[in-house]
This record gives C-alpha cells, structure tokens and sequence, in this order.
C-alpha cells in the first residue's frame, strides 16, 4: 500500500513528521568503529550523535544490529532478543536511544520479519520434525520426483527462483521436505 502525497500547498505543520524529516541510515559495521577492532558499532554511533544532529537528522535508521550469523549483512537473525557482540550489548542500544531522544532524534530500528537465520532456534525447532509445533511458523512442501531415462530425480516443489540465485527452495534431508528461502538458503522465509 503506497501513503497518498500531501496536496500541493500543503503546510508543513499539517503533514506527518516523516514527510519532512531527514532520516539517515546507518550500517553499524561500516559506520564509526569504537574500539579498534575492524567493525563499526553502536558505542561508534554514541559518539558521533553531535554530528548527526549538526547535519540536521532528525531520524536514524538503523539497519540490523541484532545477533546474526551474518550471511546477509545482519538481515539474517539469528536472535530478535540480542544485540550482536560484534556492535556492542543491550545496554548499548538501550544509551542510544536515550542520547538519541536527547537531542530529538528519533531511532528507526530495521526488523526483519520476513524470514530468520536457519540458526534461528524457531527454525531448528521447526526442522526437527513435521509434528513440530513451529513446524508451520516457516513454509514447507513436499518436493516432485520426476523419471529421467531409469533413474528418479526429487526437484523442488515449483520453479520459483531466490532473489540472490538458484531455487527459492531447498531440500532438508531430515524430513524429506524442502523450505522457502526468497533470498540465501540460509534466510528461511517465515510462514
């Protein structure tokens, strides 16, 4: 669903804050690096709120900063309850948003509700068995066997491709199922 444009001529005091606001993106691992180790984090940001507001930010969006095992830049949670060490600690995320409120920015964090990791303990809980209670929390379906010449070939349930490459689904050994990942195979998709 798109959000219709202010009319022309509407005033700015009419319109929603994030019609007018500037709102900067930031990638905790590329962003200001604390402690010398290679990777941006969120002590990083802290330090640099100063600046941000001298730009005239009125939002940060944060991309993922949660515990990933990182095969797409953060966007393949592992836990939704735990900051990834790499950028810091709960505690850390809990002072930006309080430096951020401050100085009257406001903090959008990117949460991911697409898909998880596979090391997500949802996932594994729902790869465990087809009587799992979480089995239905991700999508899964029964693959095809087509005959080529003498041999039986098992093929995905439909030809939908990922958006990174190949099949959008991939077989799990465990339960003679396949799963749906639009993006790594290691992004499977939520239910």
């Amino acid at each position: 669903m798109s959000l219709p444009l202010p009319a022309t001529g509407t005033k700015r005091a009419d319109r929603h804050w994030w019609q007018t606001a500037c709102i900067y993106q930031i990638y905790p691992a590329s962003f200001k690096d604390s402690n010398g180790d290679g990777f941006g984090d969120l002590p990083g940001i802290i330090s640099k709120i100063d600046h941000l507001k001298s730009l005239g930010v009125n939002a940060v969006w944060l991309s993922p900063c949660y515990e990933s095992p990182n095969v797409d830049g953060g966007y393949d949670i592992s836990n939704y309850r735990k900051i990834d060490p790499r950028y810091g600690t709960v505690a850390d995320i809990e002072l930006l948003i309080r430096s951020l409120d401050e100085v009257n920015i406001r903090l959008i964090m990117d949460l991911v509700v697409n898909h998880t990791s596979d090391q997500h303990e949802w996932f594994r809980e729902s790869r465990s068995s087809k009587t799992n209670a979480k089995r239905d929390w991700y999508i899964w379906r029964k693959g095809k066997s087509i005959t080529i010449g003498n041999e039986c070939v098992r093929t995905p349930p439909n030809n939908w491709k990922s958006q990174f490459q190949g099949s959008a689904w991939e077989y799990d050994a465990h339960t003679d199922e396949y799963y749906l990942h639009l993006f790594a195979a290691q992004q499977p998709d939520l239910n």
